[in-house]
């Protein structure tokens, strides 16, 4: 849809991006990869803008536009968001959580502590959800050790330079983590595919016309209700049955709070609307693997779990007539962008675009759990793999989630990435 360059620079102190690439960078099919990482952290996430929220659709195919403004330190991912997942996936359990007003922050910038052979690097992203190339590489700039060094001239290669140093990765952290069960984030919304528990979430999906939402030869299939296998949609809301969500198949979790008298701005007529997952601060937990299938069709053994403004699925999420398009906000937290890759990227997808080429590993063998955390106080949004003991309990501490923040605290490997404003 649109092409951004993204410039690196060498320095943290400069407002320009830090890129930090692990290991040897390689080019597979457009997209950067470097190693292997636990954490990713950004900063400078939010940048003010303005984007056009959809205001109408018309039964012609016209959709008109009125601008909105955004700002502060996520902005856009400081308005209500939607998690989203497609498969081949299982998803055990899933959890958002949103700051206390009582609790007290510490309102600096988060660790930003360099590992000293760390390297800037370009990025290119196919953004396969969409089918479209978002980003040209830059020409990447060796990072300077030292946070005062000048920023030295661009490469001549438009390769990433890298050293062969790879951070080594430690064993996952058990007993270290602080206490859990008390603190100032309270959950809003939680699922439990075992127990068959959904808590202030909704279940929807592009299925309008079975059972519930709309469909016509003009706009397509709006959102519905789902059905409890993921298959197709609903008359009435549903709980997501312990199963396996195949290739090419997604859903979406909402708010259990249904759109009325206007508390969501303009949906599309007929569409089953939902609120999404409100707050400057919010802490999404996830529980799922992404087994191989071997499928080869269109979006085949390409799983994805990732965020969008909630105000996109409800017009239009595949097609032009969204927010989308004007940067109200995407980002993906865990997403395979080749077939039967086992390498998943995170990405931002905004007024300011930008993502590590740095990866997680698919997990293909089991069960992750994932922290993904959006920090309005440091401007910083955290991704994070974490150990398996970790609850998502009612109540998570303070403490403990600026553990998951805070890359001090890693004994694995982790990264850095600063969005270039």
């Amino acid at each position: 849809m649109k092409s951004s360059a993204i410039l690196t620079l060498g320095s943290a102190a400069v407002a320009t991006a830090l890129q930090q690439c692990t290991g040897s960078a390689q080019n597979e099919g457009g997209n950067w990869f470097c190693g292997a990482v636990d954490h990713i952290l950004y900063s400078n996430v939010g940048h003010p803008g303005t984007y056009k929220a959809v205001s109408h659709m018309g039964s012609d195919g016209s959709c008109n536009y009125e601008s909105k403004e955004f700002s502060g330190p996520l902005a856009p991912y400081n308005e209500e968001l939607t998690a989203l997942f497609r498969g081949p996936m299982n998803l055990a359990q899933f959890a958002v959580y949103n700051l206390n007003g009582n609790t007290k922050r510490d309102t600096a910038q988060p660790s930003l502590h360099s590992r000293r052979q760390a390297h800037a690097h370009g990025h290119a992203h196919a953004h396969q959800k969409r089918g479209l190339t978002i980003f040209k590489s830059s020409k990447p700039v060796e990072a300077a050790p030292q946070i005062m060094a000048e920023v030295p001239e661009p490469e001549p290669s438009p390769e990433p330079t890298t050293t062969s140093a790879t951070p080594t990765k430690e064993p996952e952290p058990t007993s270290s983590e602080p206490s859990q069960e008390t603190g100032g984030w309270s959950r809003i919304g939680y699922y439990n595919a075992k127990e068959g528990v959904a808590d202030g979430i909704t279940f929807l999906g592009n299925y309008g016309g079975e059972g519930s939402g709309k469909f016509d030869n003009v706009w397509g299939n709006s959102q519905s209700y789902l059905n409890s296998k993921a298959s197709g949609g609903a008359s009435s809301p549903q709980v997501l049955e312990n199963t396996f969500i195949p290739s090419n198949k997604e859903f979406a979790i909402y708010s259990d709070r249904e759109c009325k008298d206007g508390s969501c701005g303009y949906y599309r007529p007929g569409a089953v609307a939902y609120h999404g997952f409100p707050g400057d601060n919010k802490v999404f937990l996830f529980e799922f693997d992404m087994p191989l299938d071997g499928n080869t069709g269109f979006n085949g053994d390409m799983p994805a779990v990732w965020t969008l403004n909630a105000k996109i699925p409800r017009t239009q999420q595949y097609g032009d007539c969204s927010c989308w398009q004007s940067d109200c906000g995407e980002f993906d937290i865990y997403e395979v962008l080749a077939p039967g890759d086992t390498k998943c990227k995170s990405t931002f997808h905004t007024n300011v675009d930008g993502g590590s080429s740095d990866y997680f590993k698919r997990p293909v063998n089991g069960l992750i759990k994932v922290a993904t955390v959006f920090d309005a106080a440091s401007g910083s949004v955290s991704v994070k793999e974490l150990p398996s003991d970790v609850k998502f309990s009612a109540t998570l501490a303070e403490e403990l989630v600026q553990s998951w923040v805070d890359t001090k605290k890693d004994t694995g490997a982790f990264s850095l990435f600063s969005l270039a404003g």
